[in-house]
């Protein structure tokens, strides 16, 4: 059977999988989901594994990296809530503002600078956090013109930004 080295290094490694991915993500679900996907991964390339020593590399490696790109994700675009903030001083008034302006700016040059596909490929990258081949796989593109939109466009809006923000000085 082809498919038993990585069911039973699954199944062996499972409450150590599950250990590493709480410590990482800090949740309890979300490191249950993290497993489950990790798994869902590796699943069609169980043919290709040798031997349990692989699998279990393999397991931990892609459980790892799942991971630490949720808990990058969901550091990164927690999106702005002004009641989050201390606005009893003048200053954290100011600042919280500020910063939901330029969260607004970036919007506005979103939905003005962006293509359509480069708007969708953002979106689901940066704000929905899908992997660059399931992006392709869903929009039929190829990972590399995927990449290259994305690039695009946070290149387009860092450099709108850039002239808007220069521009106001």
């Amino acid at each position: 059977m082809k498919q038993e080295p990585l069911l039973s290094a699954f199944t062996r490694l499972r409450d150590n999988l599950l250990s590493m991915s709480r410590r990482i993500l800090q949740d309890e679900d979300d490191a249950t989901d993290a497993l489950q996907d990790a798994f869902c991964r590796l699943w069609p390339l169980r043919g290709r594994i040798k031997d349990e020593q692989e699998a279990s590399a393999l397991t931990v490696t892609t459980t790892r990296h799942i991971c630490i790109d949720r808990a990058r994700q969901k550091s990164r675009f927690t999106e702005y809530d002004p009641e989050s903030y201390d606005t009893c001083d003048d200053e954290g008034a100011s600042e919280s503002e500020a910063i939901a302006e330029r969260f607004q700016a970036v919007k506005r040059l979103i939905a003005r600078e962006l293509t359509e596909s480069q708007r969708t490929i953002l979106d689901m990258r940066d704000f929905r956090g899908l992997e660059i081949d399931e992006i392709a796989r869903q929009l039929h593109m190829q990972p590399t013109a995927v990449r290259m939109n994305l690039s695009r466009a946070r290149k387009t809006i860092r450099e709108q930004y850039q002239k808007l923000h220069n521009h106001d000085r």
